[in-house]
């Protein structure tokens, strides 16, 4: 009897031990999640251009959201190629520029993109005084800043949905939207592929808008969030801090004109019409919880691959990855 009392009582301090350490191994972990949480990180993110199209990424640094999340982050501008080898080599710790890193993905290489910021390029097709249609662009010049690149995909889908065959049309390279802009102004093409706020201040001048990414409905992904496959596993917190910022800086840009008026007009160097018509035009192209469909990734898939500027065709769901998005945004509804 006394060997059984002896035995229960040894179970029931070894129950209470085990109850003890598990609890205590569980508040040590949620201990440095906080920790983690809460440390100062000093990283890296890229964008492609001092463009409309990176203003959620520009704009957060501006409003100090980087600081509210514990972040010093070094803005870096470098073309999109650059970045996907800083990515790749592990010097850039998130690119902003969304096409080249899915394209270079689909091409093997270890990168996945975890959030949409801007869902539609702002890319207008404005052309000399003398042409006021898209189909009298046909056996002409059109300026691109890069054969292959997102730009020049979106120009031949913005022609085409206009009922014009784009391979009638000769597409020149030069570099920058800077380039394209002094080539249109030169006479040197028919015209130009521009983004805010070149497209308003030409058109006041007497050239003509045809046609615009959000007319034509292009939904091709410019910038969000990219990112090496292996920080998903080693840093998803990281990941979900940066992407908490993200949306911050878009909710603010949508809840507060003033603000977001101000900072295009300041920062992009408008007046105050111009700068008020550039954040009419950027508001909708902002993606709603930093999500695109993938059926809408899936299209720009397919027309990069239509149009050769991916040699195989790529499945969205393989090339995203939404996982911290999720747990970002499910956080945010159970406050």
């Amino acid at each position: 009897m006394k060997h059984r009392k002896r035995l229960s009582l040894w179970r029931r301090r070894f129950h209470w031990t085990m109850v003890i350490y598990w609890v205590a191994f569980f508040c040590f972990q949620l201990s440095l999640a906080d920790s983690e949480a809460q440390e100062t990180r000093k990283i890296r993110l890229g964008y492609s251009a001092f463009s409309l199209s990176f203003l959620p990424h520009l704009f957060a640094k501006e409003a100090g959201l980087f600081q509210k999340y514990n972040l010093d982050v070094d803005l870096v501008q470098m073309a999109g190629p650059l970045q996907v080898a800083a990515l790749a080599s592990g010097d850039l710790d998130f690119g902003g520029a969304i096409s080249p890193a899915l394209f270079a993905a689909v091409k093997g290489l270890p990168l996945k993109g975890v959030m949409f910021a801007v869902k539609t390029p702002l890319f207008y097709l404005v052309s000399e005084p003398k042409i006021t249609k898209v189909e009298e662009l046909a056996g002409k010049k059109v300026a691109v800043d890069t054969i292959g690149a997102l730009q020049h995909i979106s120009a031949k889908t913005m022609i085409q949905r206009k009922g014009v065959n784009p391979d009638l049309i000769s597409y020149f390279q030069t570099g920058s939207v800077s380039n394209s802009l002094v080539a249109l102004s030169a006479g040197a093409v028919s015209a130009a592929v521009l983004s805010i706020p070149h497209n308003l201040t030409m058109t006041q001048k007497g050239f003509h808008q045809l046609s615009s990414t959000q007319e034509a409905q292009v939904n091709f992904p410019p910038s969000g969030l990219t990112i090496h496959q292996a920080k998903l596993q080693k840093e998803p917190l990281l990941i979900k801090r940066l992407i908490g910022v993200m949306l911050d800086s878009m909710s603010l840009i949508e809840s507060d004109r003033k603000k977001g008026t101000l900072y295009i007009q300041q920062k992009w160097k408008l007046s105050p019409k111009f700068a008020e018509g550039a954040y009419a035009l950027v508001l909708p192209t902002l993606a709603e919880n930093g999500r695109m469909s993938f059926e809408d990734v899936q299209e720009f898939l397919n027309v990069a691959y239509e149009n050769n500027q991916i040699q195989q065709r790529a499945s969205s769901k393989a090339l995203l990855d939404y996982t911290q998005l999720d747990e970002v945004l499910r956080e945010r509804r159970g406050r």
